[in-house]
């Protein structure tokens, strides 16, 4: 059923049932943690929070406010709020967060299509090009054009960087049309999947382009099941936030304006982090740049039977992983993350950054004080090498670990970070195999020694 045949209120039913006060049904964004608190939810994402909610009467608003600032501020985040006109409490709820020091930021209309309504196709304009973003590598430059051209626009719905950020750009979930003209991007519009839902989310354009809008319906109708590997509700509507020019674009192509919404702002007392916790790396020059150097300074050979596959350096002890099974009622497994997690934890300085590398597939950059256990973001990677080379190094290459899936075997190495985890891995792991890249005892492994 399309848009046009609902009236207003039962789409806005939808859309408060659907997208508001939710928590995601699958992983949380790459760095974030989600809470519940009552009636809100609550995204940390380490550097920022939101504050979402449904509409709720009967509420002490005063305490459920000063409950919300006491959790960003202790996690250092300024917080977002946003509050919708047709809530029955809006008008209480935004005294309340005005009397507790929130300042109104952007205000801006909610706007929704069905699919089906959406315009037929539209050329390209002359000396230009449509496309898709594409996923593999080879689109570095598209997304820091992109990237600069959103930074000059908005507020959007959801800034670019954050959908960078949160890992979503290399899987189908998000859909990024760009218009170009002599092979530079000039134009662009970023919409995504909204899990478990009817809808897709206009995050953002960089420039009110009908020509976005067709792309969009062509890949809304062809579903997300072949793309997400499950079977999510059809998808029938597209949901947009817009003022200005961009507004005045969605309403002539067809959508239809439910209701307002505008954005509070609390700050915290102290200073917020730069970066996520967790950063998803892929096709990125930091990444790259980080392996590169591992692989030359450890001279890195690949093979199913070159053992032990890097040349070991003096403070390295390397543990045969044969305990680890595929019971799943073995817990060896979690204990060896646990032992290498508190390794990395004690010997980097706050703020230092760890690299987790998967040989051929996305990498992750993450602080290893800010994740894992409760209230945290987990912690990205694996040192048990499943199936390929894991890696776990800092950025200056000087200890991490490296394991071997062929070899079946995981080397620990460099500044104490060996000492600080033999016992716990030997306990665990049994024999070491090997010391400063020499074989141990009765040990023997192919390779020089």
């Amino acid at each position: 059923m399309d848009a046009a045949s609902k009236g207003i209120q039962e789409l806005l039913h939808l859309h408060d049932a659907q997208l508001r006060g939710r928590i995601p049904p699958r992983l949380a964004p790459i760095g974030s943690v989600v809470d519940q608190d009552g009636p809100v939810v609550r995204t940390h994402y380490g550097t920022h929070g939101t504050v979402d909610h449904r509409e709720f009467t009967g509420v002490d608003f005063a305490d459920l406010i000063r409950r919300q600032q006491c959790a960003f501020a202790q996690r250092h985040e300024p917080v977002e709020w946003k509050i919708y006109s047709h809530d029955a409490g809006a008008p209480q709820l935004i005294r309340e967060l005005r009397e507790a020091g929130f300042t109104p930021g952007w205000e801006r209309s909610v706007l929704v299509i069905g699919v089906p309504d959406l315009p037929d196709p539209v050329p390209a304009r002359s000396g230009h090009k449509l496309r898709h973003l594409g996923r593999g590598h080879g689109e570095r430059l598209a997304r820091e054009q992109i990237r600069d051209l959103a930074a000059l626009t908005g507020p959007h719905r959801r800034p670019f960087t954050e959908v960078e950020a949160d890992g979503r750009l290399l899987h189908r979930e998000v859909n990024i049309p760009l218009l170009e003209r002599d092979g530079r991007v000039v134009s662009a519009g970023w919409a995504e999947f909204v899990d478990g839902t009817e809808f897709v989310a206009l995050g953002g354009m960089t420039g009110p382009h009908a020509e976005f809008l067709s792309m969009w319906a062509s890949w809304a109708k062809n579903g997300p099941s072949r793309y997400l590997g499950w079977q999510p509700p059809d998808i029938r509507f597209i949901v947009a936030e817009a003022d200005g020019a961009l507004r005045r674009e969605l309403l002539d192509a067809g959508f239809l304006g439910l209701t307002s919404v505008r954005s509070y702002h609390g700050a915290p007392p102290t200073t917020p982090a730069r970066d996520r916790p967790v950063r998803m790396l892929f096709d990125d020059p930091e990444h790259d740049d980080v392996r590169d150097r591992f692989e030359e300074r450890f001279t890195f050979k690949p093979g199913i039977s070159v053992f032990p596959g890097v040349v070991e350096p003096p403070e390295s002890i390397t543990w045969h992983l044969a305990a680890i099974t595929d019971d799943p009622d073995d817990s060896t497994l979690e204990e060896l993350q646990a032992v290498i997690k508190r390794g990395l934890r004690a010997c980097t300085s706050p703020g230092e950054v760890v690299y987790a590398l998967d040989w051929q597939h996305q990498g992750y950059r993450f602080d290893p004080h800010r994740v894992g256990g409760p209230g945290r973001p987990r912690r990205p990677g694996s040192a048990y090498p499943d199936g390929d080379y894991h890696l776990y190094v800092t950025r200056d290459v000087r200890l991490g670990t490296f394991g071997h899936p062929w070899e079946d075997s995981l080397c620990v190495f460099g500044d104490g970070l060996p000492a600080e985890v033999e016992s716990r891995l030997t306990a665990l792991l049994g024999t070491v195999l090997r010391r400063g890249g020499r074989n141990v005892g009765n040990i023997w492994t192919f390779g020089p020694e």
